[in-house]
């Protein structure tokens, strides 16, 4: 199975690949500090203490980054907190691309869907607003495919 590593690890790891890339001691504080929160909230979540590099992608899913979003906003964190969790999340998983641990960015794939479910319950909502009224199906989703292009769009601008 390999070696199996614990989270101070990854910690010291990341903080050699934040010191190669000439990041300030204050910024390197800042994400060791915010690594080792989710890495707390992670253990205590899961109860895992140790895993192969090669178990990274099947610990960090898309699911235990949603959880973690999740917590932080039902907490009393400020949404600028939980921003910049999430980006030293963000660059913490670009040092595991970097050394081939994972093949994809989980915080990525969380935002990406993040607003696609937030898309699809902007059209929901408006769909719902036709509810009673005398609309032929196919006037309906012509306004939906408007509503959903519109929606689309204003998320790319």
């Amino acid at each position: 199975m390999g070696n199996r590593y614990n989270y101070f690890y990854f910690e010291a790891e990341f903080k050699k690949y934040l010191t190669a890339g000439k990041a300030g001691s204050s910024t390197i504080k800042n994400y060791l500090s915010d690594l080792h929160y989710f890495f707390s909230w992670v253990q205590g979540t899961t109860q895992i203490t140790d895993f192969a590099t090669s178990e990274l992608a099947d610990v960090f899913t898309h699911s235990l980054i949603h959880s973690y979003f999740n917590y932080l906003s039902s907490s009393t964190n400020a949404e600028n907190t939980i921003t910049r969790r999430f980006a030293t999340l963000r660059k913490f998983f670009l040092l595991c691309i970097d050394q081939q641990w994972v093949r994809v960015n989980p915080v990525d794939e969380f935002d990406k869907r993040s607003k696609q479910d937030e898309r699809e319950e902007i059209i929901a909502i408006y769909r719902k607003s036709f509810e009673g009224k005398e609309v032929t199906k196919l006037d309906l989703d012509r306004h939906i495919n408007v509503i959903r292009d519109l929606v689309i769009n204003f998320n790319q601008l």
